[in-house]
């Protein structure tokens, strides 16, 4: 739409599109070059219409299983980091500037992950570390 919203088909769509993307990063072909990837899928897509039944229940068994074992890890991950309560958390190097000069640091570098570095150091108590 032309006011930057999208309907709710289009966010579904969106949101198959990405999971998609995550098949083929699960599959290990995310750092393979475009052209090969397409050109390996679509030769994947002409054969996948001419195999037996079973052989289609075979492969789409390995991806059942590898799929398992991405949510049992997913599961295992978000249980642990709920346990030890962790969150995520986004900011900008001027915010992160800010909590540094609030912490009471002197001089701040420049570059945001020595300036990550330095937050963190400072919030464990190793104000001279960096």
């Amino acid at each position: 739409m032309a006011d930057g919203l999208h309907t709710r088909e289009q966010g579904l769509r969106l949101h198959h599109l990405a999971n998609l993307g995550g098949l083929v990063a699960l599959a290990g072909l995310d750092r393979e070059p475009p052209d090969l990837l397409l050109g390996a899928l679509l030769r994947m897509a002409a054969s996948l219409t001419e195999l037996p039944e079973r052989r289609r229940a075979e492969i789409a068994s390995l991806g059942h299983e590898k799929l398992d074992e991405r949510a049992s890890a997913k599961r295992a991950w978000k249980s642990w980091a709920r346990a030890n309560r962790l969150h995520n958390l986004t900011l900008s190097d001027a915010q992160i500037r800010q909590i540094v000069a609030a912490l009471g640091a002197g001089k701040q570098p420049a570059e945001g992950e020595r300036l990550c570095r330095q937050m963190l150091a400072l919030l464990d108590g190793r104000a001279g570390d960096e």
